[in-house]
């Protein structure tokens, strides 16, 4: 006997139309209906069909000759999957601007579907003495890091403590509760002042701080900041928080243009 498999078999419909779509496209000159059905094997009946559904949801137009262009509606698709890598595009410069700035190594993280903070976008910075150990794709110990702090206070109870357990494996139970409190005081803080800061938590020697970044919908993206040995960050503190959360808040107006 046979086992089910357990991927979905994909929409015939669905998939009929997409192909109707990607052979209209992928003319050299606009062809008509026939043609269509002629191309893909598929029934006269069905393409017309599909054809009057693509038109009304504006992804095709007829023209009087009767051949096919696509439509509006596969425009406005374009525009929005070129406008996700012009925010990419925005955001690394954002992140090279902050360390032109400031001199100092900036950064970009994001929240992943894994619950994990990301390092992205990593510029390093022009003082002759920097910070090493950092790479992009950096994650992990989102806790003790400038950029995990920041997004982690603005996260539920529930994934705050999914996420800071993740590394506390070899805690006892008491151990970890009493981080997490120690943390969620932390956390609230973070919330109040709008910036977190790894006080050589990560590396001795090295201090950061990251401010979060919020989507349109007002819910944590990710975090931006800086990284410097601590005793530069020290004499400058209060100018790098504020060149933080000025590059905080021009990444979250750009995440909700």
């Amino acid at each position: 006997m046979n086992k089910r498999s357990n991927k979905q078999p994909p929409l015939q419909t669905v998939e009929r139309a997409l192909n109707f779509l990607e052979c209209v496209a992928g003319h050299e000159s606009p062809p008509t209906v026939q043609q269509v059905s002629s191309e893909l094997g598929l029934n006269i009946t069905t393409c017309y069909h599909l054809m009057r559904t693509l038109i009304g949801r504006g992804y095709l137009e007829r023209h009087p000759d009767l051949t096919l262009t696509l439509g509006p509606g596969v425009g406005a698709l374009f525009n929005q999957y070129r406008r996700s890598f012009n925010v990419s595009e925005k955001l690394s410069a954002l992140v090279t601007d902050l360390a032109q700035k400031s001199d100092e190594t900036a950064f970009f993280s994001t929240l992943e579907s894994n619950n994990r903070v990301i390092l992205k976008v990593l510029v390093e910075g022009s003082q002759p003495l920097r910070v090493s150990g950092l790479y992009v794709g950096l994650t992990g110990r989102e806790y003790i890091r400038a950029a995990g702090k920041a997004v982690l206070a603005h996260l539920s109870p529930e994934q705050r403590r999914e996420m800071v357990l993740k590394d506390l494996g070899e805690y006892t139970k008491a151990q970890q509760d009493d981080l997490l409190a120690a943390l969620e005081r932390e956390f609230e803080e973070i919330r109040g002042q709008g910036w977190a800061v790894d006080a050589q938590e990560s590396s001795l020697g090295i201090s950061a701080i990251g401010s979060p970044v919020f989507d349109k919908d007002g819910k944590v993206y990710g975090a931006v900041g800086i990284v410097a040995p601590t005793s530069r960050m020290s004499t400058a503190h209060s100018e790098r928080v504020h060149e933080v959360l000025d590059a905080a808040r021009q990444a979250s107006a750009l995440l909700s243009s």
